[in-house]
């Protein structure tokens, strides 16, 4: 397995600042890979009713590590659509290693570019290193594939579509703590039958579920789009560390490499 794609999108556990686009992967075993196993399992755990940006961000991660590159690809897509960050790095990522499609370093940028729309230090860090490995054709491709992408994708149409979820679901809550997690496919159950085990399993590494029967199913930035938005966002906030200048090409004009 890519381990270096899980490392990169572990940014809450502080785990993204062990890679880079040109990372190499722990010792197995180590406390690097239990930490990593320790999120994937809290994702494929976690619940994410009326959060289908989680759900495919969530669920592409586990389908990811466990090598199923095109389950990952599928699942990762629907986050996207919902305005994941995360999921389009993860499409960004996949095409430029050629994990279940063929490597397409132009379609890895337009992706990079997408995820890179809110700012986050990372994502443009990628995105620019990427930018720099391309021919000037390739780069005019993959402006050209950004903004047919960002026709779906950008922050403009995806938004609406998420808060359009947050605002539905959240009018479905009824009250009860009982808890349930219709997951859109996925159901949090621990080894007992009940989803309690598969929650505490998400919590311990910091997830935060809108399900399980728990008080986060009624905090309020789990519904209010503004919130929901500054909390996830807050997630992949930061500083990166720029080394000295390497020889190679241009620097990207800020109309291309940063819109």
């Amino acid at each position: 397995m890519h381990r270096s794609l899980v490392l990169a999108l572990a940014g809450a556990l502080a785990l993204m600042g062990a890679t880079s686009l040109h990372a190499q992967a722990a010792p197995v075993g180590g406390p690097e890979d239990r930490d990593v196993r320790a999120l994937i399992d809290g994702m494929r755990d976690a619940s994410t009713w009326g959060h289908p940006d989680q759900f495919g961000q969530y669920q592409g991660m586990a389908a990811y590590a466990s090598g199923d590159y095109a389950k990952a690809m599928r699942l990762f897509t629907i986050g996207a659509r919902y305005a994941d960050k995360v999921s389009q790095l993860s499409i960004g990522l996949m095409y430029l290693q050629g994990q279940g499609v063929k490597r397409d370093p132009v379609k890895a940028w337009a992706w990079t570019a997408l995820s890179a729309e809110r700012g986050y230090p990372r994502f443009a860090a990628t995105r620019d290193g990427i930018w720099n490995t391309l021919s000037q054709t390739q780069r005019t491709q993959a402006i050209a594939e950004r903004d047919t992408l960002a026709a779906t994708y950008d922050d403009a149409h995806a938004k609406p579509r998420m808060i359009a979820e947050l605002r539905y679901y959240r009018s479905q809550i009824t009250g009860s703590h009982t808890g349930f997690d219709s997951g859109v496919d996925h159901v949090a159950v621990g080894p007992s039958g009940t989803a309690g085990a598969g929650c505490l399993r998400a919590a311990k590494v910091g997830l935060r579920g809108a399900g399980c029967g728990s008080s986060d199913m009624y905090a309020e930035e789990q519904w209010d789009p503004k919130l929901y938005f500054q909390t996830r966002d807050a997630q992949y906030q930061g500083t990166v560390t720029i080394g000295a200048l390497q020889p190679g090409h241009p620097a990207p004009a800020a109309s291309a490499a940063g819109r």
